[in-house]
């Protein structure tokens, strides 16, 4: 599966970001074919596609040669904008059918209710709320994973790409990561798409496998400190969790209320001594922007938040 010549633009382009895609199709062939068959009212070529297309096998197909480029993303920004922000990115699309509408207590694809569209409920994943439309989505193959966590690597080391991903990975950025360098996903940047699929366990294994970190994108570019990874935030949480379980029961409920708003805004602080029974709690920033500690804790009701300490009005 490789475009022929005019259906990408095969003049070799520096490499800052790898994008990651999901077709919304069957196969990886038949987003192949219909790559080649896109075209405008008039009939030109919309040079769509991305480099490479990981079939549901794990198969990873390389479409044109990575220091090429293509339209992938689909962002109405200014053309130079758009066409520095698109060259720069390596796309990779996973096969998957994509999000899926329930409806009557079935699952079904390509927003089509159909026998031929139904989707077994084993092959999909439920995010437990509603995203960009959808709640349920298609499961991504173990192989399908695996193929792209070698992948990234290899194109890290091949271009000395940046493992950083945005943080958190399901929000919508727009041309706030215009300059970013490292891994995104296409829902990042169009609040229309939910490529790649929200799955923290997705997310999770890329972080370690490619060796990623987290970057609160607010301070990206002000040099702020990277979002712990997924070992590293489990063995704060228990930590955290330790201190609250110190603090009077409506104490430490208000503060895991705090801390689990701070963690949503890629925010993250470390508990520390905590007053046994009491209101009070000292703390200090692991990642993320401080500023917000205080806010959302007056917004809470905290009766006191300075850099260092919390403490609450009552519990």
């Amino acid at each position: 599966m490789r475009f022929p010549e005019g259906e990408y633009f095969p003049t070799a382009r520096k490499k800052t970001g790898i994008a990651i895609h999901h077709t919304v199709g069957g196969s990886a062939l038949s987003t192949f074919n219909y790559w080649l068959k896109d075209r405008t009212r008039t009939g030109k070529r919309r040079v769509v596609g991305t480099a490479y297309i990981i079939d549901r096998s794990g198969t990873i197909h390389q479409v044109f040669d990575p220091s090429a480029w293509a339209f992938q993303f689909g962002i109405k920004w200014s053309p130079a904008r758009q066409m520095k922000f698109e060259q720069r990115f390596i796309g990779i699309e996973l096969a998957s059918e994509g999000g899926l509408t329930d409806f009557e207590g079935d699952l079904y694809s390509f927003d089509r209710i159909s026998p031929k569209t139904r989707k077994r409920r084993d092959e999909a994943f439920d995010y437990g709320k509603p995203y960009r439309g959808y709640r349920y989505f298609d499961k991504y193959e173990m192989k399908q994973v695996d193929s792209l966590i070698y992948l990234i690597n290899h194109l890290c080391e091949r271009f000395s790409i940046p493992r950083k991903v945005p943080f958190p990975p399901f929000d919508f950025y727009g041309d706030r990561i215009e300059n970013f360098k490292g891994i995104i996903g296409h829902a990042m940047v169009r609040a229309d798409k939910t490529d790649p699929a929200p799955s923290e366990y997705f997310w999770d294994r890329l972080f370690d496998g490619c060796r990623l970190t987290l970057v609160p994108i607010e301070s990206n570019d002000k040099g702020g400190s990277p979002v712990p990874g997924s070992k590293e935030r489990e063995s704060l949480f228990a930590a955290n969790l330790g201190e609250v379980m110190r603090l009077s029961v409506g104490a430490g409920s208000l503060v895991k209320g705090l801390l689990m708003e701070l963690e949503r805004r890629g925010v993250f602080i470390r508990l520390v001594g905590a007053d046994p029974g009491g209101r009070r709690v000292a703390y200090e920033v692991v990642a993320g922007n401080k500023d917000l500690i205080r806010r959302l804790a007056a917004a809470m009701g905290f009766q006191r938040r300075s850099d260092q300490v919390l403490q609450v009005n009552h519990g």
